[in-house]
């Protein structure tokens, strides 16, 4: 080998050592990187030269092996599962508290208390049946029930069309991590084989958009072939296979009822053609769609809770039991049974109700008397004010009740979804800090480590300058 074998193996010593401390440097840069997985030299000797003679070999040095990858698969699975949880219960608890804002209880002008002066309004005429403004003032307490109704519906069908919105937003954002994926897939295929520090630094890339896509579907199933390229499916639908990533996109369909659902569907993207069903069991878009054809669809037909359909129902039942008793009353005018209604007959929703034209600004025409010619008479403003207590009002509750029970299943809801995002997200630190104990950078530890490859550089370099000054000798004495 000689003196210029040992030039060689002091230059291949310190292009490993430098090499190194180049990744022991990367891994104290991204000491704070979330998800960052710490990278190891992992040194190997190069092939023996023969002595020569063929007396036998001696080594030639060293050379960089592989950059080892601490990435620990259970806890990157565990941990994309348990976002996908708290990604969704945190949605659900965003969307509930808007949900409980705009029902606005307990207050003095929501749906609870304009029910409430609504049926009184109709006990102080059965006190004085014949005065116009007592007339007038049940008419505009109807009228606020009716305002008061219609409002909550066009606050709820409003959030509607945000959550409707923020599926679409989140639908680009799954495609655009898909595409991410695929291109981190394609950059890999090169480079793997080769144990390049430039492959593990794709694979944490690419294990961050996996937690990025999981926080919104879910669960994410992600499997590393041999070559190091990665596969995803969500909840059994294929999403990316190696180099190839497909689209995710929303439909919508309407039925004859006129119940508009949104799902999700996977799309080829090279030739726009359906290729399977998207289901999302978790995650944000999973509590979006929830939300929108559940939550906040009046004509949800899933047995889900729907709190716009519950408001369609009530109004629907003070439509119906109010105009049942009024239809036999008379009005101050009236010689004859008009067969009057106080609510229109044909706005039965929340969005719907709306007074009867026959005795909109005409007080003097509201039905309260049993008979004609009694103006004196309260029988049906009596009855009218009587069904406040009901108990048969609507599905074996009175009004208030139901509507009560309504809010406590919204409450009891929010509360949940509140107490599983605190949980999952205790889970998420604890996950994390255990992944972090394992793929973590420690400074302390990497601190030796690049002072163990500076001494080992500085060897290297005295080998370095130790031969060429021999051959500078040798030279010199050849002269």
């Amino acid at each position: 080998m000689g003196n210029f074998g040992a030039l060689e193996i002091g230059k291949r010593a310190l292009i490993a050592q430098r090499f190194g401390m180049d990744v022991t440097s990367n891994n104290i840069a991204n000491v704070n990187t979330p998800g960052y997985a710490r990278q190891r030299v992992e040194f190997g000797e190069t092939d023996p030269q023969l002595l020569p003679g063929g007396k036998g070999y001696i080594g030639s040095g060293v050379e960089v092996a592989n950059v080892r990858l601490f990435r620990e698969e259970y806890f990157d699975r565990e941990i994309r599962n348990n976002l996908s949880k708290k990604s969704g219960f945190e949605n659900d608890s965003s969307i509930l508290s808007r949900v409980e804002t705009i029902l606005n209880e307990p207050s003095d002008d929501g749906i609870d208390a304009t029910i409430d002066k609504f049926f009184n309004s109709f006990q102080e005429l059965a006190n004085q049946p014949e005065s116009i403004a007592r007339r007038e003032f049940a008419l505009n307490q109807a009228q606020s029930l009716v305002d008061e109704f219609n409002g909550m519906s066009a606050r709820f069908t409003e959030l509607r069309s945000q959550v409707s919105e923020k599926i679409t937003t989140s639908t680009d954002e799954v495609n655009r991590i898909i595409e991410r994926i695929t291109e981190l897939n394609n950059k890999l295929t090169p480079l793997v084989s080769l144990g390049s520090d430039a492959g593990a630094t794709i694979i944490n890339e690419r294990a961050r958009a996996v937690e990025q896509l999981s926080a919104l579907v879910g669960p994410v199933n992600a499997t590393v072939d041999t070559k190091g390229l990665m596969s995803v499916s969500v909840n059994g639908a294929s999403i990316i296979s190696t180099v190839i990533g497909h689209k995710v996109q929303v439909s919508e369909t309407t039925s004859s009822s006129g119940e508009r659902t949104l799902s999700m569907q996977v799309i080829s993207r090279a030739s726009g053609d359906v290729i399977s069903k998207f289901n999302p069991g978790a995650g944000e878009i999973a509590s979006n769609l929830k939300h929108y054809n559940v939550t906040l669809d009046g004509n949800d037909s899933s047995g889900g809770f729907s709190i716009v359909k519950s408001l369609d129902e009530l109004a629907g039942a003070i439509v119906n039991k109010v105009n049942t008793v009024a239809q036999t009353g008379y009005g101050l005018d009236d010689v004859t049974a008009p067969n009057r209604n106080i609510f229109d007959p044909t706005g039965t929703t929340a969005a719907s109700i709306k007074l009867d034209s026959a005795v909109l600004n005409q007080p003097r025409n509201l039905p309260i008397s049993i008979e004609a010619g009694t103006p004196g008479d309260n029988t049906i403003a009596r009855q009218i004010a009587a069904l406040a207590d009901d108990p048969t009002f609507i599905n074996a509750q009175t009004a208030q009740q139901f509507y009560a029970n309504t809010l406590n299943r919204v409450a009891t809801a929010g509360a949940d979804a509140a107490n599983g995002a605190k949980t999952t997200s205790l889970v998420n630190d604890q996950l994390n800090a255990q992944r972090e104990s394992v793929i973590g950078v420690n400074l302390d530890e990497e601190a030796l480590s690049l002072i163990r490859y500076q001494r080992a550089f500085e060897a290297a370099a005295r080998i370095v300058n130790t031969t060429n000054e021999l051959l500078g000798t040798l030279i010199n004495l050849g002269r």
